[in-house]
């Protein structure tokens, strides 16, 4: 997993800002909503873990795999923690974070959702 290469991903999504929180996390959002997350935790074992929203689906799914459990204080809005950085390929990382921006885009209302696109 390149973070550089998938922080810049996510701000080439439409109406994406990065935003600093929690002292070190760096957040993706779109209209102040997050849909990726980069925590740089203390702990060597999960330093730069990557936190994203999917279906309840794969929500089950990934949690099974290695490397994959849910997100700390969001796992009940289906979002996961990614903490192996072999777990998943490059492009399978990418488009989970594209999902990730199209369920949070979805929840938008239409006017704000336009002057994204204007």
């Amino acid at each position: 997993m390149n973070i550089n290469t998938l922080e810049h991903f996510c701000e080439q999504l439409p109406g994406a800002k990065f935003d600093l929180k929690w002292g070190a996390d760096r957040t993706y959002c779109i209209a102040d909503k997050m849909f990726a997350v980069f925590c740089c935790d203390s702990r060597p074992e999960t330093s730069k873990r990557l936190c994203l929203k999917v279906t309840p689906a794969d929500f089950i799914v990934l949690t099974d795999m290695h490397g994959i459990e849910p997100a700390p204080y969001l796992a009940r809005y289906h979002w996961i923690s990614i903490t192996d950085k072999a777990t998943l390929p490059q492009k399978g990382l990418e488009l989970l974070i594209k999902g990730s921006y199209d369920m949070v885009y979805s929840k938008l209302s239409k006017k704000k959702q336009q002057t994204l696109h204007s």
